[in-house]
């Protein structure tokens, strides 16, 4: 436990915002894990209540097709079963699932419909639960995506419990203060991030977003619209799905460059209008280098820092060493305001 003079040193730290975040992430991994779990024993739900039979792989082979400049690769594969109470022996066959740890000779479980013995779906062992799941479909992807929000998770408490370490060891000091701006950046995301982050990287990867987006969008629709294989057609409204997502970036992109270019503009009016700035020739330059200053600072604050990106005299008196070789050495101060 902390005394009051470390529990106060704590909140100014600004570790419970890191704790917060690591919450936050350990929440989504949490979310996409449990939904991955339970469709996992929904699936096998489902399967439990066909009719089941062993199967035979006979055949598995993997062919290449090409569409356009495109090089598509796909496993097809045969079971052979027979169906119980039947003597007629059914086939099942399919060119398109995840079936690259299923060799030739492998056994495994054919579900079926008792009146449509012929419609059947294969099964595989999950790893997880134990539980015969559908083997065209890859559970594994979305618990590989759940790895970094639990690693992102994982970092933000270890950065706090260090906080808190070391706040008990008396070795936790917070940044130098000239007792206007306590701790220029209140939580570790702003400080592990310092000096690397900027509206124009934010824009930058939302363009890169956008492409990215765009290319996974058409080349959907056009292998919806070209293949001649069957089950391709979830790929069309997945495509259009893609596409619209993609146009999220530019409204993004649009709407921030406005505010911080708004932003800039008041403040450099707002410099220009304060009579304490008179003392600074090129007053415009110097705007533009305490704007630079100030954008810099909130570019490293939280969401919902106290300071904002509007003039105020206390930035003037922050960066006060960056503005002086524009001050007026001589009487320019008294020649303005006449």
């Amino acid at each position: 436990m902390l005394n009051k003079e470390q529990k106060e040193l704590y909140e100014k730290s600004g570790a419970k915002n890191d704790w917060v975040v690591g919450l936050v992430f350990m929440i989504i991994f949490l979310a996409i894990a449990g939904i991955n779990i339970f469709c996992r024993y929904n699936d096998n739900r489902k399967l439990e209540k066909l009719e089941h039979v062993q199967g035979v792989v006979t055949s598995r082979q993997t062919s290449e097709s090409w569409i356009g400049n495109r090089r598509l690769i796909s496993d097809s594969i045969t079971v052979e079963y027979t169906p119980e109470g039947s003597d007629t022996t059914c086939y099942f066959r399919d060119s398109d699932g995840p079936y690259e740890f299923i060799r030739e000779g492998d056994t495994l479980v054919v579900y079926y419909e008792k009146s449509h013995p012929e419609e059947a779906v294969i099964s595989k062992t999950d790893w997880l639960t134990g539980k015969n799941v559908k083997a065209d479909i890859n559970y594994e992807a979305a618990l590989i995506l759940s790895i970094f929000p639990f690693g992102i998770g994982a970092f933000f408490f270890i950065e706090e419990s260090a906080v808190r370490k070391n706040i008990r060891k008396g070795k936790f000091k917070l940044k130098k203060s000239d007792g206007l701006y306590p701790d220029e950046n209140l939580h570790e995301l702003a400080r592990m991030s310092n000096y690397k982050r900027s509206w124009t990287g934010a824009w930058v990867g939302m363009s890169l977003l956008y492409v990215f987006f765009m290319v996974i969008g058409i080349a959907a629709i056009s292998a919806s619209l070209t293949s001649t294989e069957s089950g391709m057609e979830g790929a069309l409204p997945a495509g259009i799905f893609f596409i619209i997502m993609a146009q999220g970036a530019p409204v993004m992109i649009f709407f921030t460059a406005r505010f911080v270019l708004g932003k800039k503009r008041n403040f450099i009016k707002g410099f220009m209008a304060d009579d304490a700035t008179l003392i600074y020739n090129a007053r415009q330059k110097a705007a533009m280098v305490l704007w630079k200053h100030v954008k810099h600072f909130m570019e490293a604050e939280t969401i919902g820092s106290r300071y904002k990106y509007d003039y105020s005299r206390l930035w003037l008196e922050k960066y006060e060493d960056k503005l002086v070789k524009f001050k007026d050495t001589g009487s320019g101060q008294n020649k303005n305001i006449q």
